[in-house]
């Protein structure tokens, strides 16, 4: 078959081992995961912003939550310290792409993990709703509404638009890093996914306050289905093309 002829010699136990080395965490992968991840909210709760207000909740009797939209100023300073941490090679920015199967691997056990916990915090505070019975489905779904963390950070939104646009750009830059390694040069195909996820992301960030009133934030339980897709599921998969650019 097609597919045994591009095997050549390599046997499948060979491509089987070969694939899980590549994936597996190390514990500078994960650190430099939870490192990023502890940045973005730091940033989310120093960083100045205007203070915006969502939609009236019903299950919480008409309350406004408040959401600082300062996701633009953490979006520069991210940049400010990729370019630091690259140029200085301190760390640069093609490690990223080299453990790339590693980093994915993280960013999965992360979001399963996050899923996992708020699910669970949903019971252990009492501020589960709107449950079918079905623990699958529930699961799925989530149990709660707007999980927040100390300083008023939002999990939803802060997963919905720091982390995983963010994150994907970073990847672009990692991708485009290693090509320059490898070849000397940028390809074209390159630096038009690295302007594309520029402006998208840039864009995400300025209009933070716009994704307040949205179906995700105002009605939409956080569970693994959006936990999962924005902690690993967009960085990763949108990527994805950048990663074989070279």
């Amino acid at each position: 078959t097609l597919f045994r002829s591009a095997l050549g010699n390599t046997s499948m136990v060979e491509v089987a081992k070969t694939s899980l080395a590549a994936a597996r965490p190390t514990p500078f992968t994960f650190g430099v995961f939870l490192a990023f991840q502890l940045l973005q909210y730091v940033l989310a709760v120093v960083m100045p912003g205007p203070v915006t207000y969502g939609l009236r909740v019903p299950s919480m009797n008409g309350y406004h939550y408040p959401y600082r939209c300062n996701a633009v100023y953490a979006w520069y300073v991210i940049l400010a310290v990729l370019g630091t941490l690259h140029f200085s090679e301190i760390f640069p920015l093609y490690l990223i792409r080299q453990d790339f199967g590693r980093y994915m691997s993280c960013a999965v056990i992360f979001a399963d993990a996050v899923a996992i916990l708020i699910f669970l915090s949903g019971y252990a505070n009492g501020t589960k709703m709107r449950m079918s019975g079905n623990l699958i489905y529930d699961f799925f779904m989530g149990s709660v509404l707007n999980p927040r963390l100390p300083g008023g950070v939002d999990v939803k939104m802060f997963a919905e638009i720091r982390n995983s646009w963010v994150l994907l750009f970073i990847l672009t830059l990692s991708c485009a890093a290693e090509q320059y390694r490898v070849d000397g040069s940028v390809s074209i195909n390159m630096w038009f996914m690295i302007l594309a996820h520029f402006l998208y992301v840039n864009s995400c960030q300025k209009g933070e306050e716009c994704i307040v009133t949205t179906w995700d934030i105002y009605f939409e339980k956080f569970g693994w289905m959006l936990i999962f897709w924005n902690l690993a599921g967009v960085p990763f998969v949108y990527c994805f093309q950048r990663s074989e650019e070279h």
